[in-house]
């Protein structure tokens, strides 16, 4: 299920991160990044900012119960230990100032039987990074190195809470379409709510690449005709 990710409003630079005196550690190498993070394979030596970015009520108001509240280093260290054999389907989210920091995660649960060729798509981000349009970066990414290095994946869809605008925006912002509303279609707690359905296909996801190569042949045009002025 996607994550908590308020309304999206700047693409500001991510918070200054602590300084750190550890040695340099070696990182798994990443699968796509953005202008201001990088998305990876979890390692080991994550699970320490893991449980600091995820172990907050906030993150896990619209995760589903398999998102445990607290999120102990326990926890994270359980759930990096599931992710260490391929295929990978679960990435960490860092800053570029700070790969070795986890601020995030974004994931596939892939389809199967007749829907063997879709995967759910779902992620979470730490609140102190919220507001930033960091998880409209990541995801448009993720979807894009879907698109290009899974080929057997032809649609990728997502399970909103309802309320969770921010999520919705995000997946909008990538070319998601919104298809339907489950109505109390999950219950956490006392919660009992709707699940708003947002999905792209191959066919949608290459005609938005497309398009948007139209749209910078079209600039570099403008700016071509103007440097002959």
């Amino acid at each position: 299920m996607a994550s908590a990710t308020p309304t999206i409003t700047t693409t500001a630079p991510l918070p200054d991160q602590p300084p750190t005196t550890q040695p340099p550690i070696s990182l798994p190498p990443p699968i796509a990044t953005t202008p201001r993070c990088t998305i990876r394979p979890y390692g080991p030596t994550d699970a320490p900012s893991t449980a600091a970015a995820a172990n907050n009520p906030a993150v896990a108001r619209y995760m589903t119960l398999a998102f445990p509240q607290p999120y102990t280093l326990a926890s994270a260290e359980a759930w990096i230990a599931l992710n260490q054999t391929p295929p990978i389907h679960h990435f960490a989210i860092t800053p570029l100032s700070a790969p070795a920091t986890v601020i995030g995660g974004i994931g596939l649960k892939p389809g199967a039987d007749v829907q063997a060729h879709t995967a759910e798509i779902g992620y979470w981000l730490g609140e102190a990074w919220w507001g930033r349009g960091i998880m409209t970066e990541v995801l448009g990414a993720v979807t894009g190195w879907v698109m290009r290095e899974r080929p057997g994946v032809r649609r990728l869809w997502a399970g909103v809470c309802g309320g969770n605008v921010g999520s919705e925006r995000a997946l909008e912002r990538c070319g998601y379409m919104f298809e339907g509303c489950m109505r109390e279609h999950y219950v956490r707690g006392d919660v009992v709510g709707d699940i708003m359905l947002w999905g792209i296909t191959r066919g949608d996801w290459e005609e938005r690449e497309r398009e948007r190569e139209r749209e910078r042949e079209r600039e570099r045009e403008k700016e071509g005709g103007g440097e002959r002025v």
